[in-house]
């Protein structure tokens, strides 16, 4: 159990989208504990812990980008399997991981598709989505405020407003409005707050009126629009998380109750419960509701039953439980956000195992650590984060594994330019050569990666230094028929008459010398011997 919570820490740690993920998961269900767990105290405090549960995740990634990070360390052994998936950037100086484990990162697949890791598709949709959700949030905010612009003013009801307002505490100024559009009541606005009423509230009685337009004021005194606003948009950039609309939804509830709570304390119960059903009927036309208002149909018997209980706690949030509220909720984003897993490694007795004939012909990784190779293969994959970790860790950025090269050999024969350009800023030899691999020059002309032979020349790769067995990086981009390099590294002044020794038996008495234009005809690329013929080059 405790190796679970281990490795799931690291793994929360190691990407950013599952950081925030995890995090939001745990401050959420904290906010809706919390409600749930005050279900007899007042609808306002409830409401309040909610809306400090949506300003925690608006602040979540700006402390997690921005705050030092809190580490925690994960004691990890050499034998355990989540070692591969360590995140890269937190592996402890001096501390080796497994022998024959290297980071498990990215897929070695080239072109297009290389780019699309699992978590470029991952912000792709979480973009995605929260831009349509922002967007739809937009139309319905569009919607409202044409609702708003084409209401007819309400002039004999602006007395009774006015008093009631006084009453309730709002010092504002509020605008009453009637829309044939609207089925109930509803409020708007926050430095200009309006309530739209339907056209047919002139014929509601005058108790329905005041009992209305009390909740409406209250929804204004307390900022309920603009909290609303914020927290939808908040379920907009966490639009995959069904915790974040079960808390939208809960807010929205305790915000109509602690309205409700306003009402009913000068009003009777049972006619304010009559009315909350009458108007929930009157809006089951609707499709959708633009903003707050008295009914909604599918917390009405929540909001019936709390109006009649006769228990319920009411009544609006003192100075001293607000401010612990807020204080709480900063302390819970402050101890949660900055906190990061790194891992620990914990050293074992090694144990040899007896090895076969065939694994003791195998040297190639014999004189190198696990970090180096490790640090190989980030480079083969071009993961720049897990070369900058194992560098950080303590990898030689110029080690060599006979049958591989050095780690800029690999990023270069496999065209990673950020990872070719990282490795030369930390201090990779451009030249460095490994007999039977080349050098960073070579691999990548041959394989035809134009844009590292740049790199790499303006650098101050030699352009015609010879390699044993690999010659040099025009002669085999010649006998690749890589034209486009061919042209690139002629018109950066490489010898087009360059000869190189090719052995073909260990003593070296056989062999040919090899030339850019005969590795060209050898491989029958026409293309490329007509291009070294006109530039110069003999037969």
């Amino acid at each position: 159990m405790t190796s679970m919570i281990d490795e799931t820490a690291l793994a929360l740690s190691r990407w950013i989208e599952l950081s925030i993920l995890g995090k939001a998961t745990i401050l959420l269900a904290i906010g809706l504990t919390s409600a749930k767990l005050t279900g007899r105290a007042r609808a306002s405090m409830r409401h309040l812990l909610l809306t400090a549960t949506f300003a925690t995740l608006l602040a979540l990634p700006v402390i997690i980008f921005s705050a030092p990070a809190v580490t925690i360390e994960v004691p990890i052994s050499y034998t355990s399997e989540s070692i591969a998936n360590l995140p890269t950037d937190t592996v402890p100086l001096n501390v080796t991981a497994p022998a024959g484990r290297g980071l498990e990162t990215k897929t070695t697949e080239t072109g297009f598709w290389s780019a699309l890791s699992w978590s470029t598709v991952v912000r792709v949709a979480w973009a995605a989505g929260a831009f349509l959700l922002l967007l739809s949030l937009t139309v319905g905010f569009l919607r409202l405020r044409r609702i708003r612009r084409d209401g007819l003013p309400w002039p004999e009801l602006r007395d009774l407003t006015q008093s009631l307002a006084i009453e309730a505490g709002v010092r504002r100024s509020v605008e009453v409005l009637l829309h044939e559009d609207i089925p109930a009541p509803v409020t708007c606005g926050v430095l200009q707050p309006a309530i739209v009423l339907p056209n047919d509230a002139r014929e509601w009685p005058e108790a329905d009126l005041r009992r209305a337009l009390v909740h409406e004021l209250e929804h204004v005194r307390r900022n309920d629009w603009g909290i609303q606003l914020i927290a939808r948009a908040t379920c907009a950039v966490y639009w995959f998380h069904p915790l974040v609309w079960m808390a939208w939804r809960r807010l929205g509830l305790e915000a109509e109750r602690a309205c409700d709570d306003a009402v009913v304390k000068s009003e009777e119960c049972t006619d304010y419960a009559e009315q909350l059903i009458v108007l929930a009927r009157r809006m089951s036309s609707s499709t959708a509701r633009p903003a707050l208002g008295m009914a909604n149909r599918s917390d009405l018997s929540r909001r019936v039953s709390a109006v009649l209980d006769g228990k319920q706690r009411r009544g609006r949030v003192g100075l001293w439980a607000a401010a612990a509220a807020i204080s709480v909720a900063s302390l819970v984003i402050l101890s949660v956000a900055p906190v990061r897993a790194i891992a620990q490694l914990r050293k074992e007795p090694a144990v040899v195992p007896q090895q076969s004939d065939h694994q003791n012909k195998d040297k190639r990784s014999s004189s190198s650590t696990p970090l180096d190779r490790a640090l190989l293969e980030a480079a083969e994959n071009g993961d720049a984060t897990a070369i900058d970790g194992l560098l950080k860790a303590g990898a030689n950025v110029n080690c060599a594994l006979e049958g591989d090269g050095s780690p800029l050999i690999v990023a270069a024969r496999k065209g990673s330019l950020g990872a070719v350009r990282l490795l030369l800023d930390r201090g990779a030899d451009i030249n460095m050569a490994v007999p039977g691999d080349g050098n960073p020059l070579i691999m990548a002309a041959s394989e035809g990666h134009s844009d590292v032979v740049v790199l790499l020349l303006d650098r101050g790769a030699s352009i015609d230094q010879m390699v044993p067995g690999d010659e040099n990086a025009l002669i085999q981009a010649s006998g690749r028929g890589e034209l486009e390099v061919v042209k690139l590294l002629v018109g950066r002044g490489a010898d087009v008459n360059a000869r190189a020794w090719a052995t073909r038996s260990p003593a070296g008495q056989n062999g040919e010398w090899r030339t850019p234009l005969m590795m060209a005809r050898k491989g029958e690329h026409k293309a490329v011997v007509d291009f070294l013929l006109a530039a110069g080059a003999r037969e």
